[in-house]
């Protein structure tokens, strides 16, 4: 349950705490004095979307903390294992900044939006005029229908879903293996083709760069026969002369390769001669073999080509090629010889759409059981609601293939008055019939198992009198499951409470503030008259608030 709420520069609330009872706690007070700024103070601190309009004027920043007691097992064990370790209290705090930061604290540990997120789903069930229009969206009742039917029905899709799971990986094998026989067939006719295309390619590691060198040659063989022979002419020329020079240097030298800088110098002039004989007979060689073979070109353009195109077709070069035949090789193999592996996995995946089948019919048997104790009970609530003539149906139709939430298609109709066919909520609720229906659907849910926080913003628009003191009923009734925040204006339904909060607004210094006040004795009569007598109520409507609340707890 919600212990206390702290929250801080949160629009007209500059500063104020506030403390929860265990049962049902209202919240009085005008139209416009906060009520709703605490509610979504405490959407705000379990993961709801932020909205930087809500910082008070002049403020950096708006807080909220919330200490929440009593805690379920299963909100424990789900704290444990997200690593915050927790017994039985949490604090989770929440900061949103001018500038968009936002900070989560749980237990003083940061935590991510995310996990606030689903944290807070679990902390808390809320009715608002927006969860109405959840309402009516027929996504959203197939949810609804599974959250109510509990464990039992977790644990089916649950079971299909780790069918689809298996369903899926033995589809991704037989598509590996070739699918059925055409497919297998062509798949193996496609991989024997590439297989002999590269191979009868005979390619090699580095051939690519080979041609483009001697092509690059060719096309330039007349401009480097010219050059290398006027080289080559130049040095032979002269090259008896300076070689017998430097020969002559080097012997002059000899004797005196006792002075380390004349022994380098020689050792440089031998280098000179040599490298200068060198370079003439390569200028020799290569003059000799620079001519333009016609034909080679022809052959070496034709090979670049070859291997462009099985580049562009495999992989962008001769490694990746090679890589490409070694998987297809693989794969070609595991082709031909998976036909035996290809039949059982069909088996297996007929065997696998038969217990998905299976599963599947059974959970909409499960459904169908559990929509026709909904019904029944949501009627019966409406009925005490004041909606005599009220009719409730679930709809189920049936979806072509099973998925994760099996074969069943879910419609909520309905029908609020005699003699009128059911329809859609959507087409034939009203805002009164639609507040009313979610209380009844929220009763029923909290005996089956709820948050251990729900909070009704003016669950009772559209009603007033004695379908009022029985809306009262209804969420002192939900009480015996859960805790319950609720404002409301109506006081056949405040007087039900355990908690009476009364909020209101104060100007001080030019400026707006929402406090509030927990009501005692005395003043939870006078507050509740005023809820039907003005701000200066009547003794006659005093006391008719005190019969009122006497009558409440006989009830």
């Amino acid at each position: 349950m919600l212990q206390t709420l702290k929250i801080k520069n949160f629009a007209l609330i500059e500063d104020m705490t506030v403390d929860f009872e265990k049962g049902l706690n209202v919240l009085l007070g005008e139209t416009g004095a906060g009520k709703s700024l605490i509610f979504n103070s405490i959407l705000f601190v379990l993961g709801a979307k932020a909205d930087k309009a809500l910082i008070r004027n002049g403020k950096d920043f708006m807080r909220v903390d919330a200490l929440f007691g009593n805690l379920s097992k299963h909100i424990i064990d789900f704290l444990n294992e997200s690593g915050f370790e927790v017994e039985d209290e949490i604090l989770i705090s929440r900061s949103y900044f001018q500038d968009g930061k936002n900070v989560v604290r749980v237990n003083n540990m940061i935590a991510t939006s995310a996990f606030l997120k689903s944290l807070g789903a679990m902390l808390a069930d809320y009715y608002t005029q927006h969860e109405s229009v959840d309402l009516l969206k027929t996504k959203n009742h197939l949810i609804m229908l599974d959250k109510f039917a509990g464990d039992e029905v977790k644990n089916l899709k649950t079971e299909i879903e780790t069918l689809l799971v298996e369903k899926k990986n033995i589809e991704k094998k037989i598509e590996e293996l070739g699918g059925n026989d055409f497919d297998r067939e062509r798949l193996i006719s496609i991989l024997k083709y590439q297989v002999n295309e590269i191979e009868n390619a005979q390619l090699k590691i580095g051939e690519d760069d080979e041609i483009d060198q001697r092509l690059k040659i060719l096309n330039s063989a007349e401009k480097i026969y010219e050059a290398v022979s006027t080289c080559e002419n130049l040095l032979s020329s002269n090259m008896d002369s300076v070689i017998s020079s430097l020969q002559e240097c080097s012997s002059q030298l000899s004797s005196l390769v006792s002075i380390e800088e004349i022994e380098g110098l020689k050792e440089r002039l031998d280098s000179c001669r040599y490298e200068i004989e060198d370079i003439n007979q390569s200028l020799v060689n290569v003059k000799d073999s620079t001519s333009f073979d016609e034909r080679e070109f022809e052959m070496l353009d034709k090979r670049k080509d070859l291997l462009k195109n099985l580049m562009k077709k495999y992989g962008g070069s001769i490694e990746n090629i090679f890589e490409f035949l070694k998987d297809a090789k693989e794969k070609l193999t595991m082709l031909e010889d998976g036909e035996f592996a290809l039949e059982n996995l069909k088996k297996d995946l007929s065997k696998l759409f038969a217990q998905l089948k299976d599963k599947a019919e059974t959970l909409s048997s499960l459904r169908k059981k559990i929509a026709k104790d909904i019904e029944i009970k949501v009627v019966n609530q409406l009925k005490d609601l004041g909606m005599k003539s009220s009719k409730f149906e679930i709809e189920f139709s049936v979806l072509e293939n099973v998925g994760a939430n099996g074969i069943d298609d879910v419609k909520f109709t309905f029908s609020a008055n005699a003699g009128q066919d059911v329809k859609s909520l959507s087409k034939t609720a009203s805002g009164g019939e639609l507040s009313r229906f979610m209380l009844a659907v929220k009763n029923i849910f909290a005996e089956s198992g709820s948050a251990p926080l729900m909070l009704f913003d003016e669950i009772d628009s559209g009603i007033s009198g004695e379908t009022g003191k029985i809306v009262g009923q209804k969420l002192k009734n939900i009480t015996n499951f859960t805790q319950v925040l609720c404002i409301t204006h109506l006081p056949q339904v405040a007087v039900f409470a355990n908690n009476f909060i009364n909020v209101f607004k104060i100007e001080e210094n030019g400026q707006t503030f929402s406090k509030m006040k927990i009501l005692t004795n005395d003043e939870i009569p006078i507050a509740i008259a005023k809820m039907t007598g003005g701000e200066q109520p009547s003794q006659l409507a005093i006391s008719h608030a005190e019969e009122m609340l006497k009558q409440a707890k006989i009830l």
